[in-house]
């Protein structure tokens, strides 16, 4: 067997890995991949929240749930899920790497092949779709690599598996061409997507629901038992990974109706298309700009499907209504045009549970989006003359490179932006004794001075995570904390003074006498301010320890 030129083939394939790593390597620095550059240095952004998780799920010791750990809500922790550290990639970091490596920084890696793993997937969907051309190949890769909402979500890593939803196209596709319901991949694929991120996984099984219902035996009671089998292994494997957990542990999120997608989002953001007042805060979680040279393409295409009454949108008429759905719920039930309100829906309440659960509703245009670049490369490549289809992908890909100009410039930037510490690491370090095992932070997360508890907190849950030490609180995910006097007074009365440090934000306890009148009359604390910070320990007559 040759190696022949073949878009589709083996050839195509090389290429759209080369591509991916190209452009990893042309827009980001080999230190950023590394986890080792200034990008994650910094003390309170996401990425803090990611790296201080995930190193301190990696130190803990292994136990059941696999993905439980107490070094972070300190004693009765949380889950590697809810501190956004890739479970499942954590966890096989975590089985198959030394201990000794911690603190480390996997990150950067993940990212990288995610451009890669969204590269391949382009390939694999324009060879299902049987479009044999080079520059079809070109356009869809570059069109998927470099879409605005997926290169501008490095900052929340997980979020970038966007591959996944390619990857369940793909498999839509394959499903189609082979008249096969293909369940082990898409088993494989789902449990992945699970613990990857809920979101990537909600939309991946909504178009495997499509795939589902494009068959003829879709109502076969049989068919729909075997359909089921994923979710099954999923929610057996709960209790493997994650359950049992307290209910109080998990609390619900408002934000359904704020992080929603902007009518003119898909519209606005590049270097040719822009809106006055073109969202409301909030909806830069809807921020999905398709690039001019697609919105062009697309425009065609449809004035295409219009004179040649072609079926398209009938013959995946599952997939279809899928995507207008998604639309909608990116839309939320407060309806914008830019910042014109133009309607509210009254979602029912039995829907409550997914709307707290998937609130930055926005996010849900993302398939839809990566359906417009497929299907307008795929419709222009069926109508259209070969020279004329040759112009046209041209044309497309000069303006969509020109277009998002500004949004790879603006990712060389962000991967390369300096740090901007926020604690003095050698006073903090003096501080520390060498037998210190616990730090307790108050006001803890949601607790407190909201303004000001993400720019102090991130920074001592990354210091602790770092030195390995537990902490008895954290920036997590639907968390719930005893804000109470009497729960402070509680919590550090039955801690081990001996091994731990107490650390109080000086914006909610600005005087020092406060933090002392929180400790029991006879083990009084020597404090000291550092930073934002009051620092205080309990030595055996209370005294500061050494």
């Amino acid at each position: 067997m040759g190696f022949k030129l073949d878009s589709t083939g083996r050839a195509g394939f090389a290429f759209a890995v080369a591509f991916g790593l190209f452009f990893v390597l042309r827009h980001f620095p080999l230190d950023f991949i590394l986890g080792t550059n200034s990008y994650w240095q910094t003390e309170v952004e996401d990425v803090t929240q990611y790296f201080a998780g995930f190193n301190a799920f990696f130190n803990a010791p292994f136990s059941f749930p696999l993905l439980a750990f107490d070094s972070i809500n300190y004693p009765q922790g949380t889950r590697a899920t809810f501190v956004d550290a890739i479970p499942l990639y954590a966890l096989l970091l975590k089985v198959f790497v030394p201990k000794s490596f911690a603190p480390f920084n996997p990150l950067g890696v993940w990212i990288a092949g995610c451009f890669v793993a969204q590269a391949i997937c382009a390939w694999w969907i324009m060879r299902e779709l049987r479009v044999r051309s080079w520059l079809a190949l070109a356009a869809a890769v570059f069109c998927l690599v470099s879409m605005p909402e997926f290169t501008s979500r490095i900052a929340h890593v997980s979020l970038m598996s966007q591959w996944i939803v390619l990857c369940a196209l793909a498999l839509y596709l394959r499903s189609r061409n082979t008249g096969q319901a293909h369940r082990w991949a898409w088993g494989v694929l789902l449990v992945a997507g699970f613990y990857v991120n809920i979101y990537l996984f909600a939309m991946a099984s909504a178009i495997y629901l499509a795939s589902h219902l494009g068959s003829a035996e879709r109502f076969k009671p049989a068919f729909v038992a075997r359909a089921l089998v994923p979710f099954v292994v999923i929610g057996a494997s709960l209790f493997l990974t994650i359950f049992p957990m307290g209910e109080a542990a998990v609390s619900k999120e408002g934000g359904f109706g704020v992080f929603s997608m902007n009518l003119l989002s898909p519209l606005h953001g590049g270097k040719y298309l822009h809106f006055p007042n073109p969202e409301m805060p909030g909806q830069g979680e809807g921020f999905n700009y398709l690039g001019l040279g697609v919105v062009m393409a697309f425009v065609l295409s449809l004035v295409l499907k219009r004179k040649d009454g072609d079926d398209t949108f009938g013959r995946h008429k599952a997939l279809t209504w899928l995507m207008a759905l998604f639309t909608l719920y990116a839309l939320s039930n407060e309806i914008y045009l830019g910042t014109s309100h133009l309607v509210s829906i009254d979602y029912p309440s039995i829907l409550s549970p997914i709307t707290s659960q998937f609130r930055a509703s926005g996010r849900f245009f993302w398939p839809v989006g990566f359906c417009i670049v497929i299907f307008s490369i795929t419709y222009l490549y069926r109508h259209l003359s070969t020279k004329l289809f040759a112009a046209c992908m041209l044309v497309m890909l000069v303006v969509q490179i020109s277009d998002l100009s500004a949004f790879r410039r603006l990712l060389v930037a962000v991967a390369n932006r300096p740090a901007e510490p926020v604690l003095d690491q050698a006073e903090w370090n003096a501080q520390t004794a060498s037998n210190t095992e616990y730090l307790y932070f108050f006001p803890k997360f949601k607790c407190g001075r909201g303004d000001q508890v993400l720019q102090t907190l991130m920074p001592i849950m990354r210091y602790a995570a770092v030195h390995n030490i537990k902490i008895n609180t954290g920036y997590v995910a639907r968390s719930n904390a005893n804000c109470s006097t009497e729960s402070t007074q509680a919590e550090i009365a039955a801690s081990d003074f001996a091994n731990s440090m107490y650390v109080f934000n000086t914006g909610d306890f600005p005087q020092v006498d406060q933090v002392k009148q929180l400790f029991p009359s006879n083990r009084q604390p020597e404090c000291k301010v550092l930073d934002f910070a009051h620092v205080c320990r309990v030595g055996q007559a209370g005294q500061v320890n050494p």
